[in-house]
């Protein structure tokens, strides 16, 4: 396995699955696409197989482009002469080596500019993945597929798929981030490393999103040598960065202090109730 894998335990686990023949589908909430990019890369990083990785979100428009971004990474070469999905399959099926097929952010296929091209047939040929022995299917969306909607020949329908195993990304754990950053930034000392992971922290987890922009920011700069300096520097590139699950965090916590307001204007006629009647 990849020394940088993020999510080791989880990771290995997933791939179990997938090279047994098991189609899986992966949730990742809404706010982390940052870790579902990265959790596909971590797959096919990690694995001795061939993994083969279409991001659904840039190519439900035209099928085409989802068959060559497949075709492609098969062959590698751009080529013209690009087969319809079965016989993309079939083909893989005759290779002596095995695949794992990832269809990463496949919530996009509920979006309305969903090509026609992607019907029921499109479905039907990854449910038959489960038929090859040395092919699986990985997907990752937001919400477990079967309470999706899919847009299939123009209309919203419910999903088509056989998927056998539901898995739910965990939480990032401390120590995770810790290896990860380390592997990154191996000069980092204990302290610096400490510094960097409370940057990332939330009253529940870490945002993985600002941890990748704020170890991106540390590639390309002089790192502090003093560590007040080096804190001000972390601070500085956070407020630079709004990931998607800060800002989603900063207002939850804006709706709780909201709601506790409310909740202590609602009790103010009852206070003063109860002072009268103490005079």
């Amino acid at each position: 396995m990849s020394n940088n894998c993020l999510r080791r335990r989880f990771t290995d686990n997933i791939l179990k699955h997938l090279l047994n023949g098991t189609s899986v589908n992966v949730i990742v909430p809404s706010s982390s696409d940052h870790e579902a990019n990265r959790f596909a890369l971590d797959i096919q990083h990690a694995s001795d197989v061939r993994v083969l990785i279409v991001n659904m979100r840039y190519c439900r428009h035209s099928y085409q482009q989802f068959l060559a971004d497949l075709w492609r990474q098969y062959k590698s070469s751009s080529i013209d002469d690009i087969p319809d999905l079965y016989h993309i399959l079939s083909e893989f099926e005759q290779a002596e080596q095995d695949f794992i097929i990832v269809l990463n952010h496949l919530d996009s296929m509920a979006e309305n500019d969903v090509a026609s091209e992607f019907n029921l047939n499109f479905y039907e040929n990854l449910n038959a993945l489960k038929n090859y022995p040395n092919m699986a299917l990985l997907i990752i969306t937001k919400v477990p597929y079967d309470d999706m909607l899919f847009k299939i020949e123009g209309k919203s329908q419910t999903s088509k798929l056989d998927i056998q195993e539901l898995e739910h990304l965990p939480d990032l754990t401390r120590e995770e981030l810790h290896q990860d950053l380390i592997y990154r930034h191996p000069s980092l000392s204990d302290l610096y490393v400490s510094h960097f992971i409370e940057q990332v922290q939330l009253d529940i987890g870490y945002d993985y999103a600002l941890f990748d922009h704020l170890s991106r920011k540390l590639n390309n700069s002089q790192v502090a040598t003093e560590v007040d300096s080096f804190i001000q520097q972390l601070g500085l590139w956070k407020k630079q960065y709004q990931s998607p699950k800060l800002s989603e965090y900063n207002l939850k916590k804006l709706v709780d202090k909201m709601t506790i307001y409310v909740e202590i204007l609602k009790l103010k006629p009852l206070f003063k109730f109860f002072r009268k009647k103490d005079k």
